[in-house]
């Protein structure tokens, strides 16, 4: 356990990066924001400003500007000297930012990649190529812990904080070790098994594409030119997309049950994590959500179809097939978005391969993510 406050790093510099380190700052742990170099302009007016401006609804209960310990696109500076890392960017960014900061690391640091996607899967072979897996700690959870968005170049706004968010580290003979650093800043993350619990159990991707696809035609031709600021895509939810959801969700279960799992349905997620009860559908239930009012832009919406669709929807399908469980609305929804935005979503998109669970059976599978060995 790290004595007094941990030091903290947090990776990015976007919807979710701001609000964390603004949030953080103002609970007086010392923060420190990286972004990567040929994204500089994103951070350059946080230095300018001296920190970042926060409102809303935040864990820390304050508001106002946050002032961080170092703003910087240097990984070496960054990384060092931290406690804790907390990777917030979306599942198509991790990559790059894993690259960036893994070499630089320092044993006992933790990292924490707060999207699951099977972050902890997809990179602890890098840490193994590096000779440090069993030096530094990895986690993720199932979700971003705030519903937030930047109003300004270095001002943010918290809509919600969310409530029981599924976290597990890999192997999971380690969760409890980062989960006492974790329950001092955000004691809504609740311990799960293994990392099959945390990426199984987020609600983006039962939530976002099955949102968009039904009204995708007007989302992307007729509101692509932003005129409209965007869409509102929980405020216009249909009871199409409910039934989708729905259909997409029983597939995501059968494969979490087949493994053990024992995982809330999307409806339900809604209830415990946001708070959303009212109505009598899931649909109506968005509509009537604080998400309702989030206009999100265009571009926002194309790259959270991406991340769940080549990060989660491709993989849970291999999945499904390696263990008989079928997934025709899964495998279905990647080839209709495909086709309706001329994206070959299947290409690319991670594998059992990628995730180390080539070859192996349901048992090793549990066995591996519990142990770090098969």
């Amino acid at each position: 356990m790290v004595k007094g406050l941990p030091k903290i790093l947090v990776c990015g510099g976007g919807n979710a990066a701001m609000p964390l380190a603004g949030d953080l700052a103002l609970m007086d742990y010392q923060v420190n924001l990286f972004q990567l170099n040929r994204f500089s302009s994103s951070i350059e007016p946080i230095i300018a400003q001296g920190g970042i401006e926060v409102t809303g609804n935040t864990q820390s209960g304050k508001a106002g500007l946050a002032k961080l310990n170092l703003v910087t696109t240097d990984p070496k500076e960054a990384v060092k000297g931290v406690d804790l890392i907390m990777v917030t960017v979306p599942a198509f960014g991790h990559r790059a930012f894993f690259d960036a900061i893994s070499p630089h690391l320092e044993e006992g640091q933790s990292v924490l990649v707060n999207t699951s996607y099977w972050a902890c899967l997809r990179f602890a072979g890098k840490l193994r190529e590096l000779g440090i897996f069993d030096k530094i700690t990895l986690a993720e959870a199932s979700t971003f812990q705030y519903a937030a968005a930047n109003t300004g170049p270095a001002s943010t706004h918290i809509y919600k904080i969310k409530n029981k968010i599924a976290f597990s580290a890999f192997p999971a003979i380690k969760t409890d070790r980062i989960l006492e650093i974790m329950h001092t800043i955000y004691p809504q993350y609740e311990k799960r098994p293994n990392v099959l619990w945390t990426s199984l159990e987020n609600i983006n991707t039962s939530i976002h594409v099955t949102l968009a696809l039904p009204m995708a035609g007007l989302i992307f031709d007729r509101y692509s030119d932003g005129s409209r600021g965007g869409v509102r895509l929980f405020g216009e939810a249909t009871i199409p997309a409910g039934r989708l959801i729905e259909s997409y969700d029983r597939e995501r279960l059968a494969v979490a049950k087949e493994l053990g799992i024992d995982i809330p349905t999307a409806a339900e997620t809604v209830s415990k994590q946001y708070g959303y009860t009212e109505g009598k559908d899931l649909a109506e239930t968005l509509r009537k959500s604080t998400h309702a009012d989030i206009f999100m832009a265009i571009p926002h919406v194309k790259s959270i179809i991406e991340e769940d669709l080549r990060y989660f929807y491709v993989s849970l399908s291999q999945l499904g097939d390696l263990l008989g469980i079928p997934t025709p609305v899964t495998k279905g929804i990647v080839t209709v978005m495909s086709t309706m935005m001329g994206v070959n979503y299947w290409e690319g998109a991670t594998s059992l391969e990628d995730m180390g669970l080539i070859g192996l059976n349901k048992d090793q599978i549990v066995r591996y993510v519990t142990t770090g060995e098969a």
